[in-house]
């Protein structure tokens, strides 16, 4: 930063109001890109500190968008990438100035944090102690779940408790479960360092297992009830109508498990695959049972090679009006399965199915939704199947993965507040369209490490958490000003003032799909203006389980972005307390798509202060393999890679002592 630049005085905080002015409320990493967008003619903008109001950093405004296409503001743009120091700011740029915003190495953790728990608010069936929900507790709902709907071909009930409440209402859906639960099990498998706390205040915190995991698996667990004993999967288990904004106890009428869809069965077959593999190394028979579904699953697919219910897919009987989640094309799903149940197992059959359908649909070229999987299936046959992968097509995956991150690049350019929704696609749920195409961008630069990636990806969560028109943080309960009124039962239905935190509502919607935005908006209002915090607008402002599963990937992404992951060094400041990290990747080796030679792993670790260290490997019989670490090390983070070209596939376990701290974890070697 040139310190000529710096000016000190002392100003008023609170002498103008943050309505023109665009930071992200979370706030910036040190080392990364910072951007303010302004609205209105201005030449400079200024960033101060809170405590003392001291300018801290002077920039020049750019004219960036003139009648930007999707809110029709004419924005400047400012550059503080310079300053790096660690503490609470805000900028003044005119008469306005932002709201407020921090510069920190952790600053997304409690987004992380919020973001993940918003599931554990979601969840069905069990009480919610005030020892993990606060005062948001309440006692168990829907234990009756559920009786089969007559318009399926079984009659009577099963035990179908548990699961995610899947949006503002009190649905389960098997296939908006699908792609939630997925994303967060690509988030620990891609991202393993950066998941795997234990200590989120969970009722399963502590158990040895990542919450995150503990989390996906309160659903897995309610997905493995939906499947039928031949082996498809029920499409959704709800009551017949939406019900009143009562507390989930209080929604006491019948529901109802209804037909089989192929679609559900391919997304539970794709899940189950991939969950065998995840909870391999902490659950193996758990790992067994999900395996045995999806193939299980599988199986009906290829008894029923047509879509399910034909010719349509998936429609709601008369006489129901939740949620339909139809999809009247069944190839994409059954691709990801495909994809997933060669990841697991390296059957060729599988393949053979994937490369099939793989050539009719085509390769990447958009993100990730629930009625479109085909990147997600992608992106597994790219980054998680076996040696025997058809390397032509995974090369051919991989240059259309970082095309299409190319052409997303070009989007953000055209866009004011750099986000990656055209005009066009500001449709129901388009917060989660940015974050999902981050997830793409993540995974794009991990493979070609190529910082523009890096860069436009963090621009959607910064998009997300208040650099946008509305000049708000989309989360409710994070920044300094976020939705007060989500359409959300238990938000309004709990008697406490502030909605439940941690859950992303979907964002504008310029197809006005609710009263409440006709009401307010029409045709001429630009895409991205058309939102409002309001609880009857269920098209802007409801919440679902498929919005936050990318919430969570990203902020949890950036929230421990320097933790060893072979994707960027080790942070090197002195951590709060002794550490011992899941080894990465786990189970190994996977060395992009193939099984590597000579296998190897990496295993991180926090020394909170200097002295004697030792790292060992052992065998399930107790027997030392390795000797990684013997010396004295400084406090700080370190890493070392553990290479295991001789051993047999198994169980191991390394073991970290220093300064009376002893922790051992569990890592699997497969060949």
């Amino acid at each position: 930063m040139n310190l000529a630049a710096i000016v000190v005085f002392t100003i008023s905080v609170t002498a103008s109001l943050p309505a023109q002015v665009f930071v992200d409320q979370v706030g910036y990493l040190p080392k990364a890109q910072k951007l303010v967008l302004v609205a209105g003619a201005s030449d400079s903008f200024y960033v101060h500190k809170v405590n003392n109001s001291e300018t801290v950093f002077r920039g020049k405004l750019n004219l960036w968008k003139t009648n930007d296409p999707s809110t029709a503001m004419t924005l400047y743009l400012g550059d503080f990438t310079g300053l790096e120091t660690r503490d609470e700011y805000f900028i003044r740029a005119g008469a306005f100035d932002s709201y407020r915003f921090m510069i920190a190495d952790s600053v997304y953790f409690n987004a992380y944090k919020k973001s993940l728990k918003g599931f554990y608010f979601q969840r069905c069936g069990s009480d919610l102690l005030q020892v993990h929900a606060g005062e948001y507790a309440h006692s168990r709902c829907h234990i009756g779940d559920g009786f089969y709907h007559t318009s399926t071909d079984t009659n009577g009930f099963v035990l179908a408790r548990g699961g995610w409440h899947d949006a503002g209402d009190y649905g389960k859906y098997v296939v908006n479960a699908g792609i939630s639960v997925a994303t967060l099990l690509m988030a620990y498998e891609y991202f393993t360092q950066q998941f795997n706390q234990d200590n989120l205040n969970l009722p399963e915190s502590g158990n040895g297992v990542p919450d995150l995991l503990d989390e996906a698996r309160y659903e897995i667990e309610w997905l493995l009830t939906m499947q039928h004993s031949h082996g498809g999967v029920h499409h959704k288990l709800t009551s017949e109508q939406f019900s009143g904004f009562v507390m989930p106890q209080h929604h006491t009428g019948l529901r109802y498990l209804y037909e089989i869809s192929s679609t559900a069965t391919a997304d539970f077959a794709a899940v189950m695959a991939r969950a065998a593999r995840v909870y391999q190394p902490f659950d193996a028979d758990f790992a067994q049972t999900c395996l045995a579904a999806a193939e299980k699953a599988w199986q009906f697919l290829l008894n029923n090679p047509f879509i399910v219910p034909f010719p349509d897919g998936f429609k709601n009987p008369t006489g129901t009006a939740t949620g339909e989640y139809g999809d009247g094309d069944d190839s994409d799903e059954r691709l990801w399965a495909a994809a997933e149940l060669f990841a697991a197992t390296g059957d060729e059959s599988y393949q053979t199915t994937f490369s099939l359908f793989a050539e009719s649909l085509g390769l990447i070229d958009r993100a990730m939704s629930w009625p479109d999987v085909k990147t997600m299936a992608h992106l597994t046959f790219l980054l998680g199947a076996p040696a025997s992968t058809d390397q032509n097509l995974r090369d051919r995956i991989y240059h259309s993965l970082l095309d299409y991150c190319e052409e997303l690049l070009r989007i953000r350019g055209a866009s004011g507040f750099h986000v990656l929704i055209e005009p066009g696609e500001y449709y129901w749920g388009s917060n989660s369209i940015a974050l999902n195409k981050a997830i793409v961008l993540i995974l794009g630069y991990q493979l070609a490490k190529k910082p523009s990636y890096y860069d436009a990806a963090l621009d959607q969560f910064h998009y997300v958490l208040g650099a946008n028109a509305h000049n708000m943080s989309f989360v409710t309960g994070i920044g300094s000003n976020s939705p007060r009124h989500p359409h959300h039962r238990p938000s309004v239905a709990d008697g406490v003032e502030a909605p439940v935190p941690g859950l992303l509502v979907g964002g504008p919607n310029q197809y006005l799909n609710d009263p409440e935005l006709r009401a307010r908006f029409d045709a001429s209002t630009p895409p991205a203006l058309t939102y409002v915090d309001d609880v009857d607008s269920y098209a802007s402002n409801e919440i679902a389980i498929n919005w936050n599963a990318p919430l969570v990937l990203v902020a949890g992404f950036f929230a421990s972005f320097d933790i060893a992951t072979g994707v960027r060094d080790y942070k090197s400041e002195i951590p709060e307390t002794f550490r011992l990290y899941q080894n990465y990747p786990n189970p190994f080796p996977r060395r992009g798509s193939a099984w590597a030679d000579n296998p190897s792993t990496t295993i991180a670790f926090d020394l909170y202060r200097s002295g004697f260290t030792t790292l060992k490997i052992y065998d399930v019989l107790g027997r030392e393999i390795a000797t990684l670490v013997a010396e004295s090390l400084t406090a700080g983070s370190h890493a070392r890679v553990f290479e295991s070209a001789q051993l047999a596939s198994g169980v191991y376990f390394y073991e970290l002592q220093a300064g009376g701290f002893r922790k051992h974890r569990r890592m699997l070697l497969l060949r």
